[in-house]
């Protein structure tokens, strides 16, 4: 079973730096090619989630909101490991999860490896949706 020990050794070992929130929780972060990114690690009974959040901010304008949101569903679709979503004040996430059980290091790299790739690669684009005016 994973333990709070065992998400700080598979951290370091990565050399990950990171602090503690609090009992099950990390904050963690990394440049990628186009932006920074902060991200955070959650470790609950049954899952650990690696999250970025937010990822982006909600554009205001609805018909912006709109395209941005399909196209998260469209990278929903395509990507794997790593899902897209959108939190309680409709900011997007960018999320892992997986479940504790039996979970090994190699899945925990696999979880970080693929948390930043997909926020590397969709970024710029996300982000230009966001921004962009109704037309």
């Amino acid at each position: 079973m994973l333990t709070d020990k065992t998400v700080e050794e598979y951290l370091q070992r990565d050399h990950w730096p990171f602090d503690r929130i609090d009992a099950g929780t990390w904050r963690s972060g990394f440049r990628g090619e186009v932006s920074s990114f902060r991200f955070f690690v959650r470790l609950s009974q049954h899952w650990i989630f690696f999250t970025i959040v937010p990822f982006l901010i909600a554009p205001k304008d609805a018909e912006c909101q709109r395209r941005l949101y399909r196209r998260l569903l469209e990278l929903n679709r395509e990507i794997n490991m790593a899902k897209f979503a959108i939190d309680e004040d409709e900011d997007v996430v960018l999320t892992v999860e997986l479940p504790v059980e039996a979970l090994e290091n190699s899945e925990f790299k696999d979880a970080l490896d693929a948390l930043s790739y997909y926020a590397d690669k969709h970024y710029l684009e996300l982000l230009n949706l966001a921004q962009q005016t109704a037309t």
